[in-house]
């Protein structure tokens, strides 16, 4: 069986906050072990903090929670353009304020990726449930 959760994001500097909370909870609900929903609040936070920084609102999370895995997406409306997000290349230098969110989300996700359209960017991440 496939549980999907949706829920609009504040398109404020509240969003990865609210979005960690929307995930635990959901989490909780489906019997997840504590683990699992930390590694998922963490990746949902690094994915929200993106779509705040380079998207425009409204932004939209979603959690797709199935026996194996669970997916977190997070879509948003593109600013000019809508390219594709790439990793930041390593080692950061540790001055550099930003850059790190997606290397975070490489290393916790089993797999993720961006589908890009002309209306908007959607990140993804696919998280083991075990």
């Amino acid at each position: 069986m496939t549980v999907t959760h949706s829920w609009m994001l504040p398109a404020d500097t509240t969003a990865a906050a609210a979005g960690r909370d929307f995930v635990r909870s959901a989490l909780v609900e489906y019997g997840n072990s504590s683990d699992t929903a930390e590694v998922a609040a963490l990746v949902t936070s690094e994915l929200c903090t993106n779509a705040i920084l380079h998207g425009s609102p409204p932004q939209l999370l979603k959690l797709v929670i199935d026996r194996e895995h669970l997916r977190v997406e997070v879509s948003s409306s593109n600013r000019v353009g809508g390219a594709v997000p790439k990793l930041a290349p390593m080692p950061i230098n540790s001055d550099t304020v930003g850059g790190r969110g997606l290397n975070l989300v490489n290393v916790l996700s089993s797999t993720w990726g961006a589908d890009v359209n002309s209306g908007s960017t959607t990140v993804w991440a696919d998280i083991s449930r075990s």
